[in-house]
């Protein structure tokens, strides 16, 4: 017995005899046939069950049949339940003289192949890529799978792969995931399976996709099938909200070390300047003389120095809130950078650290906000006398190349790790060093320079390491170089 024998053993039949004027006169049924008579109705005329298209080959075959007493095997459209009409075959013969016995069955091989087109068209529509596999062989792949790897096609893909295999598009990382789970789907393990992983993209680069994955039988062998979803996009996002929750508790993190640090930096200068206006109020070592003179110079000095605190907090407010405004002239940097020197001069020559200028003769005009260039000046020289031991050096350079305007100051001293570096860039981030925790400092410099130069269109950059030394460069646009020499 073949298949097409086997699809109509398993359909059921119906029988009718009709007259000659085509009346049902008994209608009979066996297995499934019953839904193929359900609106038959004995004494009314058979032709309402037939597609008015196909009625007129009916009676010229019954009408045949009665004469010539032969049997004769059409095929028609019956309607069914649904008021819908499907593909029947309908063998008519020779009851009596004027009676016609019409055996009817489903013909299941037209509406077989009706509903593998009608499948064959969703799956090959369908917008998630759908593959059926072995653990080793794919045996069918839709043109959507094809798509989320780079191909125009599946018959383009199939070509590209050759004889690869079907896992060699799979990241190695996700290999034996992918095996496993296949095997315990083929045996039966899994009913269902869902999991991501990623595909190698025709371009080399790998996508992040889901899978949804049944057993399934194909040619009559246990096989995986499987829908495959894109999910690329929704990983960017989850990276990126990962990427922001880490970067709001990094955030919470270091403000709650700065507020540690600045109960610190603030209480140590108020401790002095009330301790010394104390003993100035109290003449506690007699009427006003020099003494109390020097104990001005040291109120004065916590009163700047708390003053630098609470401007350095400011500034980064300003600026996080974008409402620092820029006032631009033409800056000679040359000029300003001898006017830096003398300011950190005398820090340096407490610290025995070599200041050295290198600023060339012919340097171009700066378009720029002189506070803040003098401000970065200032930050940088600042860190290098401050972290550099003593014999060290700490040379200032201005040079304009292909990429702008830089302003650079090289040091010999401590140096930082790429870690410490981040800190250091890092709003209230002080590197934790036995030097660095000698000088007192916000942790706010670096930040507000970046944000000085970002404002200018410009950028920072700290290169270092530990123990040999550091370079901050601050580049300016060449858009901000003004032909005119300095």
């Amino acid at each position: 017995m073949n298949d097409d024998d086997e699809i109509y053993a398993k359909a059921g039949r119906a029988e009718l005899v009709i007259d000659e004027h085509g009346i049902v006169l008994r209608a009979a049924f066996l297995g499934d046939g019953k839904r193929l008579i359900e609106h038959v109705v004995e004494g009314e005329g058979i032709a309402t069950q037939i597609h008015p298209d196909d009625s007129e080959l009916f009676d010229l075959v019954r009408g045949s049949v009665i004469r010539s007493g032969r049997d004769a095997t059409i095929r028609i459209r019956w309607v069914r339940a649904s008021g819908r009409y499907s593909p029947t075959l309908v063998t008519l013969a020779l009851e009596s003289e004027e009676t016609v016995r019409v055996t009817i069955s489903s013909d299941e091989i037209a509406s077989a192949r009706r509903a593998e087109a009608q499948m064959r068209r969703v799956v090959e529509g369908s917008l998630q890529g759908i593959i059926v596999r072995t653990a080793t062989e794919v045996l069918y792949t839709n043109d959507a799978f094809a798509h989320l790897v780079g191909y125009a096609s599946a018959r383009e893909l199939t070509a590209a792969q050759g004889n690869s295999g079907a896992n060699s598009n799979v990241h190695p990382d996700d290999l034996p995931m992918i095996v496993d789970r296949i095997r315990r789907r083929m045996a039966g393990e899994e009913e269902i399976s869902q999991y991501e992983f990623r595909l190698q993209h025709r371009d080399g680069g790998y996508r992040w996709v889901e899978t949804r994955a049944v057993r399934a039988m194909w040619d009559g062998q246990p096989a995986s099938l499987s829908w495959i979803t894109d999910i690329a996009d929704r990983k960017q996002l989850e990276s990126d909200l990962r990427q922001s929750k880490d970067a709001a508790e990094f955030a919470n993190r270091t403000k709650t070390e700065f507020l540690a640090n600045m109960s610190h930096e603030l209480r140590t200068p108020l401790n002095a300047i009330l301790g010394f206006s104390e003993v100035i109020k109290d003449e506690m070592f007699g009427p006003a003389g020099a003494k109390y003179a020097e104990y001005a110079r040291d109120i004065h000095r916590s009163g700047s120095h708390l003053l630098e605190i609470i401007n350095d907090i400011l500034d980064l407010s300003k600026l996080e809130a974008g409402k620092l405004d820029l006032h631009e002239s033409d800056v000679n940097v040359a000029r300003l950078t001898e006017g830096c020197l003398l300011l950190v001069r005398n820090k340096a020559a407490e610290g025995d650290v070599t200041l050295i200028d290198d600023i060339p003769d012919a340097l171009p005009l700066l378009r720029a906000d002189e506070r803040a260039v003098k401000q970065v000046m200032l930050n940088f020289l600042s860190n290098a006398v401050k972290f550099t031991p003593e014999g060290g050096r700490a040379k200032i350079a201005a040079r304009l190349t292909a990429e702008g305007f830089s302003i650079s100051v090289i040091d010999t001293g401590i140096g930082m790790t790429p870690e410490q570096i981040k800190v250091a860039l890092s709003a209230f981030g002080q590197v934790d060093s036995k030097l660095a925790r000698k000088h007192e400092g916000t942790g706010l410099g670096l930040p507000i320079c970046r944000s000085l130069l970002e404002l200018h269109g410009g950028s920072l950059t700290v290169t270092s390491r530990p123990n040999v030394g550091t370079t901050m460069t601050a580049l300016f646009p060449l858009s901000r170089v003004v032909s005119e020499a300095a």
